[in-house]
């Protein structure tokens, strides 16, 4: 479920130049860890209910978790 890479547009490519949609992928984000819901055998559970655990909150945020947070402090997802 991980993504190989982002599309980045800005305003100033709509205005002044025609839209392309370009490959990019920050070097920040080469090392960091594979999802943790790979791996958990609650990540049925967590889709269809709605909800994550901090682990995924972590990685989410950072590219990072650790290990000991998978199924800790499983809650409702809350929307930004």
């Amino acid at each position: 479920m991980a993504y190989d890479y982002f599309s980045i547009g800005t305003d100033s490519d709509f205005q002044f130049k025609r839209a392309t949609v370009q490959k990019f992928q920050p070097s920040d984000m080469d090392d960091d860890m594979d999802m943790p819901c790979d791996t958990c055998s609650k990540a049925e559970s967590c889709e269809a209910n709605a909800t994550e655990c901090s682990a995924f909150r972590n990685w989410s945020a950072s590219g990072n978790f650790v290990d000991s947070d998978v199924q800790l402090f499983i809650r409702a997802i809350k929307n930004k």
